[in-house]
């Protein structure tokens, strides 16, 4: 059942622009991924296809249908509240139906203690009810936020035996690359190009995630190489033009009688030949065919969109701490739960990728090092960036920032800029109360909040890293830091943290953003009630 979009047509009430202005789009069976900046429509469009969200104008057809409403299911990033179909899907006579949950590892235990099961597992019975209700169309809203691997996995395996029309917002380019074979990038075209419109565009890809993204990259430098070398084309024209002006000038004053005195009629009569001839006209019409010319060649220039690029990455500020932070070997005991820890010596250039499967240690870990940096005096050089920031941290966290000088705050928001966000609206959150929208920073709608006032959990987290490096470190502890994150976002912290040379724990999934950015490995593996933390 492919999904046909036409002169689709949107708005949020609070914004002054459409959101998708006469926006059309084809999508065929199997697994699609959407990707884009944060604010750019992917929820916006995956609500829309779902009938949760009305068009202002346009039509959404599914297989022929007007709406998608009763044949589409949409997992929403959140999964706090148990799915509606979650007792009635389990406890199916229809083995068909119930297969997911066995698939998925859905236990009745687990459904006794919803509230208290970790974002995997609720996760995994969120998309077995999905499943369980066998849509035409399935629409998944950033699928793989705080899953180990092993999760991922397993939801990878389920999904793939999903036959209808299925479409997916994800950074994750390994889970995303495991399904999808095609791709479609959304982006605002006037922070895209110059010129652009303020509306959602799209480019298609008929890959992965991964592969989508390099060729979107070389398109984008082949688009600026070209633009600019049809650009220095017409500067060089323009330049020989004004050169011909100028000999052209020269040219017209030979011709002058002005300067000739009356009574010298040779020259009078040299300068009525030359006329005749038009032998000093030849300035004139090199300089008419170069000026059309540069008309072809300016057309030609702007035929092609200019792409706009942005500065990428981010500097530490100077610091002194050349000392290295050592965890010594040992075992840690909480809850009847054992985990051996090595030697780990944490030091300038050090960049540790910590992974491992969920409950196998590696929180248990990170907090095991920040008491360490306690003990010794020294927590003020490092920086630990938690999974889920707490209401009342995040409106610190805005405090901080508006009380900084006007300079500090600058190279905080030129840091953001270069992170993928757009500072500007961070101008108008001034404080942390409620019309802030601070206070609804958890909200997960694509547009930072959805309606445009909230401030996303991706870009909180943007802003504590931009506030953090405006001071010295020597270690950054970040626990999933690109859960929440757009892909341009994803791609420009890899790029950024990559540079540094400060040490780095790193607690991620993320295969790819962990290949670029870390050099160094620990696993956490997990037996019964042991556990180990292993160097790789």
């Amino acid at each position: 059942m492919s999904i046909q979009i036409t002169k689709l047509n949107f708005s949020y009430p609070s914004s002054n622009s459409n959101l998708f202005e006469e926006f059309s789009l084809q999508i065929a069976d199997g697994w699609t991924c959407v990707a884009g900046s944060n604010g750019c429509g992917k929820s916006t469009l995956l609500k829309l296809i779902a009938g949760i969200l009305a068009p202002d104008g346009g039509k959404i057809s599914c297989g022929g249908n007007a709406s998608a409403e009763n044949g589409a299911v949409y997992c929403a990033q959140e999964t706090s509240e148990p799915p509606e179909n979650l007792y009635t899907a389990f406890w199916s006579d229809d083995n068909e139906v119930r297969k997911f949950f066995s698939r998925l590892c859905v236990t009745e235990e687990m459904l006794e203690r919803y509230e208290t099961l970790s974002g995997g597992e609720k996760k995994r019975i969120q998309i077995a009810c999905a499943l369980a209700e066998c849509p035409a169309v399935l629409l998944l809203d950033e699928p793989t936020n705080h899953l180990d691997a092993n999760t991922c996995a397993m939801i990878a395996d389920a999904l793939k035996e999903f036959t209808g029309t299925g479409i997916m917002v994800s950074h994750d380019r390994a889970f995303a690359d495991s399904l999808c074979g095609r791709t479609i990038f959304l982006y605002n075209e006037a922070a895209a190009f110059a010129g652009g419109r303020d509306c959602v565009a799209f480019d298609s890809y008929s890959c992965g995630l991964t592969k989508a993204l390099e060729l979107r990259q070389a398109a984008g430098q082949r688009s600026r190489g070209e633009w600019e070398r049809l650009n220095a084309k017409a500067a060089a024209e323009r330049s020989r033009s004004s050169a011909l002006q100028e000999q052209n000038q020269k040219a017209k004053a030979r011709l002058s009688k002005k300067s000739v005195d009356f009574r010298d009629h040779d020259a009078q009569a040299k300068i009525d030949v030359a006329r005749i001839s038009g032998k000093d006209r030849s300035t004139g019409d090199a300089k008419a065919r170069l000026e059309t010319q540069i008309r072809q060649t300016e057309s030609e220039r702007d035929s092609v969109k200019k792409v706009l690029q942005r500065k990428e990455g981010f500097a530490l500020c100077a610091t002194d701490f050349s000392k290295p932070l050592v965890v010594q070997e040992c075992v840690l005991d909480v809850g009847g739960y054992s985990l051996k820890i090595p030697h780990v010596e944490f030091k300038r250039g050090t960049k540790v990728a910590l992974t491992g499967q969920n409950g196998a240690g590696k929180t248990l870990f990170v907090h095991h090092v920040i008491e360490a940096l306690q003990k010794a005096g020294r927590s003020g050089e490092a920086l630990y960036l938690p999974q889920e920031i707490p209401d009342e941290q995040r409106e610190a966290i805005l405090r901080d920032l508006y009380g900084l000088e006007e300079s500090e705050r600058g190279e905080v928001f030129s840091t953001l800029y270069r992170l993928g966000s757009e500072p500007e609206r961070l101008a108008q959150l001034r404080s942390g109360g409620p019309d802030s929208g601070l206070a609804n920073a958890s909200g997960t709608n694509d547009a930072a909040g959805g309606d445009g006032n909230n401030l996303s959990p991706g870009e909180l987290r943007k802003l504590m890293i931009a506030l953090a490096v405006q001071r010295p470190l020597s270690l950054l502890i970040l626990d999933e830091p690109t859960n929440h994150m757009d892909i341009t976002s994803v791609m420009a912290l890899e790029n950024a943290l990559a540079a540094l040379d400060c040490a780095m724990l790193i607690v991620s999934h993320d295969k790819a953003f962990l290949q670029k950015v870390a050099n160094a490995s620990l696993v956490a593996i997990r037996d019964g009630d042991h556990g180990e933390l292993k160097i790789m």
